[in-house]
C-alpha cells in the first residue's frame, strides 16, 4: 500500500490522496486551494508519474475536497467517480457555481468550462451508505456517515492486500440537519483522520446556539441589521433551524430573516434528499412541511430586494454566504453593515488568514482606536458589533481521539489542519496509541507494509428469496414476512433488501431509487431511528396497527392538508370532526385552479377524510381588489351580488371603463363588476328590477301596495316588505321576498302589476335571514333531525351550514330540497 498526499496535509484546503493499493491507483478527494496566496491545485504531476487513476473517491462536497475534480477527471476519463446521490447532486450545486464566480472575475482563467462538470457529472457512479460495493475484482468501498455536512462519509476500502479508512471532514456531534459519525468497529490497516481541531476542545453547542439567539435578540431590540455570513453548504441550514425553532418558541418575534446566495439552492438539494438529514428533518420533508423558510425566513430572490435590505432601515437578520466573506452577497451586505453602529456581524466558521472574516475577527483583540476592514480594495470604517459563535461541524481534538481508539488502526495519518496544530496533536496521541503515527506534508509519499491484513467482519445474508417478479405494492407483503421469519428486527441497506429478493447481488441504480421509495411508503418496513437509510422489518403487532384504519390526530390530518393544498394557497381549512370533513376556503372560490380536484382524491384516498372547496366569498378581498385595480375611479358604494357572481361599483362622477381592467377583475376573481355611472342604471339587473317609463296613469301610492298586496294573496309565497325607493328616474316600490330568488319567481306577476298600477317595481336584494334560519330549524324537527348548535347562514353565498347529531343522508336529501324550495338558498 503506497499513499501520496498531493494537497490538504499540513495545511486546510485542497485534500487530495493518491492510494496504490491492490495495484489499482485510487484518488481519495480532489480538493482546491481557496487562499489567494497558495497554488489553487493539488500536485497532479505525482499522478502522472505514477501512471494515472483507476478510480476517484469523494468524502463530501465542500470545494476543498472536489474543487479540481472537473480538472483531473477531463484528464482520466475512464476512472469512474464514487460518491454518494446527496453529494453528487450538492457537487452540481456548488461546481457550477465555482465556474459562475471564476467567469466573473477580471483577468482570471477559469480552471475548467461548463463542459468539464456536466461531463464529470455523468461518470459518477453513487453509493448508499453502508453498502459494500466492489469498485474491482476484490477491491471493495463502503461509505459511513461521517457528520460534518448531509452526504459526507468516511471511506473504506478492503482489499486482501490490506484496509485503509479515510475519515474525511466528520463531527461525532449530532447537529440539526445531519446526525453525527455513525462508524461500525472496522479494522483498518491504515487510516488517515483530519485533525481540523486537534488542539481544540470545542465549547458546549447548545451554549453556542443560546449565544446566537441573544444575539438576534439584541439586534431586534435596537432595531439593528446583522449578517451572519455562513458556509452556505452546512453551516446555513443550520442557522436557519436553530432561528426558526427561536420563532417558534417565540423568542424570536418582531424581526425579518433573510436568506441570499447559494444557501437557496443547497436548501433545495436537502428536500430533494430527505433520507441524508437528521431524522426528525427528514420526516417533515417527507410530509411535506417546509424545512428551512418561514413566515419570517424569506429567500432574496432579486436584487432589488438585496439593495432594499441594505439600504432601508428596517432591522434584519441576513443569513448569506460566502462563510468567510471572500464574495458573494455576504461581502455585500458586509460592506454595508460595518460602518453602523446599530450593526451586527456574526462569524459562525473557520476563516482562512487572509479572508476578511478572519481580519473582522482580529479586530476584536486590536488596541486600535479606529478599526478598518480592507474589502473589495476599499478600506471601511468598523463601527459595528462583531462576535464569533462556535457551530463548528468538526470533529474537536476529543472527537479525533474517540475516533482513533475506536478503530485501533496500526498506521495513523494525520491531515486537514494547520501544521503547528497537527505536529502539536501527533506528539500527545504518540503515548496514547498503539499505532504508528505519520504527520505528512503534502507532496509526500508513504509506502506501508502489511505483512498480516487484519480480518474483516462480514455481514452475512444466506437466506434470499430468489424472486423473478419486480417487488411492488402488490407482493412486498411477501418480502416482509420473509425477512421478518428469518433475520427478525436486523438492519438493511435498500440494497441488502434487493439482494434479498432477488439473490442477484449485481443492482441497477434505478431499481434502488425505485424499491428504496416503496419501502419508505410501505407500512411493512421501518427505518433506524438515526440512521434513515437503514430499514428493518415490522412486528406483525406493528403492521396490524399501522394497517387498520385509525383516526388521525389533527396534526397530522393538518400536515396532509398542507402537504395536499398548501400550493393553492387556502386561506383557512376548517375540520368538520362529525362528518370528517374538511372544507377549503378561498378569497375567490371560482378561479381556483381545477387540478385541486386531483389533489382532492388523493386526500381523500391517503386520509379517508372528505374535502370539499366552499364556495363563500372573500368579500373584504374582494371590496380591495376593486379599489386596487379601479384606483383612479370615484367610487361611492360597493354593492355585491354574489349568489349571481356580480360586483355593483356605484361612482360619483362619470368614468369611461376599460375593458382590459373588467376583465382582468374577472380572470382574479370570477367575478363580474357591473358599472353605474352617475345617472345611469345598472343594465344588467333587469331579471330584478322593471320600470315603466312615459306613464300616464300612475295609481295613488297606498292603493298600489293595496293592490299588490290583493295580488299575493293567493300566491305560495309573497313579499313580507313593501317600500317608496327613489331612483335616477323617479320613485318605485321595492318588494322584499324572504330571498331575492324567491322574488324572481314572479317576474311576470310584477310586469303585470307595473302596467296595472303605473309604478316600477323592484325586487329587494335583501334576504331575510332570520326567517331563513326558522324554517331550517323547523324543517329538521319535521325530519325528526336533531341539530348540535343553532344554524350558521352566509348572506353572500347565499348557503346554511348545519351542525347535525345524527346524520341520515336520506332525510338529508330531502331537507334540501323543501328548504331550496322555500327560502331560494343552499343547505350545506
Amino acid at each position: 500500500m503506497k499513499i501520496s498526499f498531493l494537497g490538504g496535509a499540513h495545511e486546510v484546503g485542497g485534500s487530495c490522496i493518491l492510494l496504490k493499493i491492490y495495484n489499482k491507483n485510487i484518488l481519495l478527494d480532489s480538493g482546491i486551494r481557496q487562499s489567494a496566496s497558495k497554488d489553487p491545485l493539488p500536485d497532479f504531476r505525482t499522478i502522472q508519474e505514477y501512471g494515472g487513476i483507476d478510480a476517484i473517491i469523494i468524502s463530501h462536497a465542500h470545494l476543498d475536497h472536489i474543487g479540481s475534480l472537473p480538472l483531473i477527471s477531463k484528464e482520466y476519463p475512464n476512472a469512474r467517480i464514487y460518491a454518494n446521490n446527496m453529494t453528487k447532486d450538492l457537487m452540481k450545486v456548488l461546481l457550477y457555481d465555482s465556474l459562475k464566480i471564476m467567469n466573473n472575475r477580471e483577468a482570471e482563467i477559469p480552471l475548467y468550462a461548463e463542459q468539464d462538470v456536466e461531463n464529470m457529472l455523468n461518470r459518477i457512479f453513487t453509493i448508499n451508505y453502508s453498502v459494500d460495493f466492489p469498485i474491482f475484482e476484490d477491491v471493495i468501498l463502503t461509505f459511513y456517515i461521517a457528520g460534518h455536512i448531509a452526504g459526507a462519509s468516511c471511506v473504506y476500502i478492503t482489499t486482501p492486500e490490506g484496509s485503509l479508512f479515510y475519515s474525511g471532514d466528520f463531527s461525532i456531534f449530532s447537529q440539526r440537519s445531519v446526525d453525527g459519525l455513525k462508524v461500525p468497529k472496522l479494522r483498518p490497516d491504515a487510516a488517515i483522520f483530519e485533525t481540523t481541531y486537534g488542539d481544540k476542545l470545542h465549547s458546549n453547542r447548545e451554549v453556542e446556539e443560546e449565544r446566537l439567539i441573544e444575539l438576534v435578540r439584541k439586534c431586534e431590540i435596537n432595531k439593528g441589521k446583522m449578517l451572519i455570513p455562513a458556509f452556505a453548504l452546512g453551516r446555513a441550514q443550520e442557522i436557519l433551524l436553530i432561528l426558526q425553532k427561536a420563532i417558534n418558541k417565540k423568542i424570536i418575534k418582531n424581526i425579518n430573516i433573510y436568506v441570499d446566495g447559494m444557501i437557496k439552492d443547497i436548501n433545495r438539494v436537502y428536500k430533494f434528499n430527505p433520507l441524508y438529514l437528521k431524522n426528525s428533518l427528514a420526516k417533515k420533508i417527507l410530509r411535506g412541511i417546509e424545512p428551512f423558510y418561514h413566515e419570517n425566513i424569506t429567500p432574496v430572490d432579486k436584487r432589488e430586494l438585496r439593495e432594499k435590505i441594505a439600504e432601508d432601515k428596517e432591522p434584519c437578520i441576513i443569513v448569506s454566504s460566502s462563510g468567510m466573506i471572500t464574495g458573494g452577497p455576504s461581502q455585500y451586505y458586509a460592506e454595508k453593515f460595518a460602518s453602523l453602529e446599530n450593526g451586527y456581524i456574526v462569524i459562525t466558521g473557520y476563516q482562512d488568514e487572509e479572508a476578511p472574516g478572519r481580519k473582522l475577527l482580529n479586530l476584536l483583540e486590536s488596541e486600535e482606536s479606529e478599526r478598518k476592514l480592507e474589502i473589495s480594495g476599499k478600506s471601511i470604517p468598523v463601527r459595528c458589533r462583531v462576535e464569533k459563535v462556535g457551530l463548528s461541524a468538526h470533529g474537536d481534538k476529543g472527537e479525533i481521539k474517540s475516533l482513533i481508539n475506536l478503530l485501533s488502526p496500526n498506521n495513523i495519518f494525520l491531515v486537514h489542519g494547520d501544521g503547528a496544530v497537527i505536529e502539536s496533536f501527533a506528539q500527545e496521541i504518540s503515548s496514547e496509541v498503539g499505532g504508528r503515527i505519520y504527520a505528512p506534508k503534502s507532496g509526500e509519499d508513504y509506502e506501508i507494509n502489511i505483512k498480516n491484513p487484519r480480518k474483516q467482519w462480514k455481514k452475512q445474508m444466506p437466506q434470499v428469496i430468489k424472486s423473478n417478479e419486480e417487488l411492488s405494492e402488490d407482493n412486498i407483503e411477501k418480502l416482509w414476512g420473509f425477512v421478518l421469519n428469518n433475520y427478525e428486527e436486523k438492519l438493511f441497506t435498500i440494497e441488502d433488501l434487493i439482494y434479498i429478493w432477488t439473490g442477484n447481488s449485481k443492482i441497477k441504480a434505478q431499481d434502488i431509487e425505485k424499491v428504496q421509495k416503496l419501502i419508505v411508503q410501505s407500512s411493512y418496513f421501518e427505518s433506524d431511528a438515526r440512521r434513515l437509510f437503514l430499514f428493518k422489518a415490522k412486528t406483525k403487532e406493528q403492521v396490524d396497527e399501522d394497517t387498520k384504519e385509525r383516526e388521525l390526530k389533527p396534526n397530522e390530518l393538518n400536515d396532509f392538508i398542507n402537504e395536499y393544498f398548501s400550493i393553492y394557497e387556502f386561506k383557512k381549512a376548517s375540520l368538520i370532526y362529525d362528518e370528517k370533513k374538511v372544507s377549503l376556503s378561498f378569497n375567490f372560490p371560482e378561479i381556483v385552479d381545477k387540478s385541486i380536484f386531483e389533489a382532492i382524491n388523493e386526500f381523500e384516498k391517503k386520509t379517508s377524510w372528505k374535502a370539499e372547496i366552499s364556495d363563500k366569498v372573500n368579500i373584504n378581498a374582494v371590496d380591495n381588489l376593486i379599489r386596487e385595480i379601479f384606483y383612479d375611479a370615484d367610487i361611492k358604494k360597493i354593492s355585491f351580488k354574489l349568489e349571481d357572481k356580480k360586483a355593483v361599483v356605484i361612482l360619483n362622477s362619470k368614468l369611461i371603463m376599460e375593458e382590459r381592467k373588467l376583465q382582468l377583475f374577472k380572470e382574479s376573481t370570477g367575478i363580474d363588476i357591473l358599472i353605474q355611472n352617475p345617472g345611469e342604471s345598472v343594465s344588467n339587473e333587469a331579471s330584478s328590477i322593471v320600470e315603466v317609463s312615459n306613464a300616464t296613469n300612475v295609481m295613488e301610492q297606498n292603493q298600489a301596495l293595496k293592490v299588490i298586496e290583493e295580488s299575493f294573496k293567493e300566491e305560495e309565497f309573497m313579499p313580507y316588505k313593501k317600500g317608496i325607493k327613489n331612483n335616477e328616474k323617479g320613485k318605485y316600490i321595492e318588494l322584499s321576498f324572504i330571498s331575492p330568488a324567491i322574488g324572481r319567481k314572479y317576474i311576470e306577476k310584477i310586469n303585470s302589476l307595473v302596467k296595472k298600477t303605473g309604478w316600477g317595481m323592484k325586487i329587494s336584494d335583501a334576504v331575510n335571514q332570520n326567517e331563513i334560519i326558522r324554517i331550517a330549524i323547523e324543517l329538521c324537527k319535521k325530519q325528526g333531525i336533531s341539530l348540535k348548535k343553532n344554524p350558521s347562514f352566509n348572506p353572500s353565498a347565499l348557503t346554511i351550514e348545519l351542525k347535525v347529531e345524527n346524520l341520515d343522508e336520506e332525510k338529508i336529501t330531502d331537507l334540501r330540497k323543501e328548504f331550496e324550495y322555500k327560502t331560494g338558498c343552499r343547505l350545506l
